[in-house]
């Protein structure tokens, strides 16, 4: 626990905080914490205590909401003790620690908390540790596996419940979990356990789910009770996906200079000094990049792009940031058109370069942009993301993602060019 003691050294009077986030403001959602919890009232817990953001483990909303459930049903919660006269502000972030008395546990659990501005909660370390993850701990490297490149794309082997046959999947930081292609799932002697409706490009569509099923990564590294889409066919004619389902359980670096994927438990990893931080957004089970797109130089716009390592392109714009922000009477000047096609759906493109896209503090000029144009069935969320990133700008960088911390490290690769 050697941070928290360094945090302990750090902590503020709670006067002392800046005016982004208020120490009064965050009395009164620690009182209606302590409220919810005893009363079990998940509706106060959501709508006065936490922010739309908050997470529990790797998990945001809906599936954070699910967690909390658990947590106020099975815990038999007495009192929040704030520990108010310690806190730290960072940015417009506070942090307090706070101590949770639960019945028939003699000794309370110490904890810290972090506050948005608004004195909303975005995450309990003791709620992490619950379902075995926390920022505080030692991380420590769990595996190292070889990944070979297929036109860019990240592609690993492993092997699926108990056969032996050796499995190429694309590593997808865009797909929520697993997919096979629907004749290796025959063939292995997969069964259909369910449906579920799929976000694709421009809508949505119904594909069949495998349940609990085991992804052997090694010998010794297993990834049980997965759930697999079954697809008509994956990119480059690959076996299989792998997406967000690994990268929710370790801290991941990709290393494109040794051809490794090194995974890391969650807790205090030490990112490398060179390179760029980035903090991203996790809703609904994506990576978001808040960025800023200059598409014709003129003016830069902000949106957040879905993190996609399993796209084959550098930055593609959906048709409803295209749309709302006049991307195409901006001056653009297309220099090819097509459609691009996402489980069946079609919607029509147009090509060109970008002046600039900026992710952190990494400013990348004449990108290689896609614009999709609206094809009457635009059903995206209106909140929902606004483009895309592929592997052609992660590419050139060496990158580690860690879910719990909500952050991406980039660093340029030794030998890269664009």
């Amino acid at each position: 626990m050697k941070l928290l003691k360094l945090l302990a050294c750090l902590l503020l009077p709670a006067q002392a905080l800046t005016a982004q986030v208020n120490a009064d403001s965050v009395r009164i959602t620690l009182q209606r914490l302590e409220q919810g919890l005893k009363q079990k009232d998940i509706t106060l817990l959501t709508h006065q205590c936490f922010a739309p953001d908050y997470s529990i483990s790797t998990y945001t909303t809906p599936s954070a909401d699910g967690l909390l459930r658990t947590i106020a049903g099975g815990v038999e919660f007495e009192a929040v003790h704030p520990d108010s006269e310690l806190m730290e502000a960072e940015r417009d972030t506070a942090y307090l620690y706070a101590r949770f008395a639960t019945r028939g546990q003699q000794k309370e659990q110490r904890s810290v908390i972090a506050f948005n501005r608004q004195a909303r909660i975005l995450f309990i370390d003791y709620f992490d540790q619950l379902f075995g993850d926390s920022r505080y701990r030692p991380s420590r490297l769990v595996a190292t596996l070889p990944f070979r490149l297929d036109d860019g794309a990240i592609v690993l082997q492993a092997r699926l419940n108990k056969s032996d046959r050796p499995l190429a999947f694309l590593l997808d930081t865009g797909a929520d979990g697993m997919a096979i292609r629907r004749t290796l799932a025959d063939s292995l002697g997969l069964t259909t356990s369910h449906a579920q409706d799929a976000n694709v490009v421009g809508g949505r569509k119904t594909v069949s789910i495998s349940a609990g099923n085991t992804l052997r990564l090694t010998d010794s590294l297993s990834l049980e009770g997965q759930n697999i889409a079954l697809f008509e066919q994956v990119r480059h004619g690959l076996d299989g996906i792998i997406g967000l389902n690994l990268l929710k359980r370790y801290i991941t670096r990709v290393d494109f200079d040794r051809q490794t994927l090194s995974l890391y438990s969650f807790g205090n990893y030490a990112f490398p000094r060179t390179g760029t931080l980035v903090p991203v957004q996790t809703p609904q089970s994506l990576i978001l990049l808040p960025s800023e797109l200059n598409l014709t130089g003129r003016k830069s716009i902000a949106g957040r792009f879905i993190m996609d390592t399993g796209a084959n392109y550098e930055l593609i714009a959906f048709s409803r940031f295209v749309r709302k922000n006049r991307l195409l009477l901006s001056g653009f000047k297309p220099e090819g058109s097509g459609s691009t096609v996402s489980l069946g759906h079609a919607t029509p493109v147009y090509y060109g370069h970008a002046a600039s896209l900026q992710v952190g503090d990494i400013k990348v000029q004449n990108l290689p942009v896609t614009l999709q144009a609206s094809n009457g069935n635009d059903q995206s969320a209106p909140n929902g993301p606004d483009g895309s990133v592929g592997i052609g700008f992660f590419g050139h960088y060496n990158f580690t993602v860690d879910l719990l911390r909500k952050v991406v490290h980039l660093e340029e690769r030794s030998r890269t060019s664009r």
